[in-house]
C-alpha cells in the first residue's frame, strides 16, 4: 500500500525553501541595522538547521533508498500508528492516506518501509504472523 511520500516530501521541501529564504532575509536585515549580536548568531543557527532539512529532503527526493521495519500494530490513534518492532521498540508512525489506514487494525503485523533519512514512511505492506506459515507446513 502506497503513502504517496513524494507529495509529503515535495511539500515539505517547499515549505523549509520559503522559510530558509525568510531566515536568510531576517538575518539580512538585522546584519545591516545593527553590530552584530546573539539575535544574528540565533538567525545563522536557523539558517544552517533549515539547509540542513532542504538538503535532508532533496536526498530522500532523489535516491531510492529505503529502510524496512517489521513490527506489530500495537494500537491505532487518529493518523497514528504504534508499531512494536522485532526488536522491542515502540515507534510511532503517521499514515496520511485514508485508504491504507482504514485496512490497518490492532494486532496486524506490518513490513514498513521508510525513507533513509527523513524516515517518512513510503510503503505498508500487511504479511502474515510468523510462525502461521510454519504450522501450517508441518500439518500438511
Amino acid at each position: 500500500m502506497d503513502l504517496n511520500v513524494n507529495k509529503w516530501l515535495i511539500l515539505h521541501l517547499c515549505s523549509n525553501i520559503i522559510l530558509l529564504f525568510l531566515s536568510v532575509g531576517l538575518f539580512a536585515m538585522h546584519h545591516a541595522r545593527f553590530e552584530p549580536s546573539g539575535f544574528g548568531f540565533l538567525y545563522f543557527v536557523t539558517i544552517l538547521c533549515f539547509a540542513g532539512f532542504v538538503v535532508i529532503i532533496i536526498t530522500d527526493l532523489v535516491t531510492s533508498a529505503t529502510r524496512q521495519i517489521h513490527g506489530q500494530i500495537v494500537h491505532k490513534q487518529g493518523r497514528t500508528i504504534h508499531v512494536s518492532r522485532n526488536d522491542g521498540n515502540l515507534k510511532k508512525y503517521r499514515v496520511f492516506v485514508p485508504e491504507v489506514l482504514h485496512k490497518l487494525e490492532q494486532g496486524q503485523f506490518v513490513n514498513i518501509s521508510l525513507t533513509r533519512l527523513a524516515h517518512v514512511p513510503s510503503s505498508i505492506a500487511i504479511v502474515d504472523p510468523p510462525g502461521e506459515n510454519e504450522s501450517f507446513l508441518q500439518a500438511r
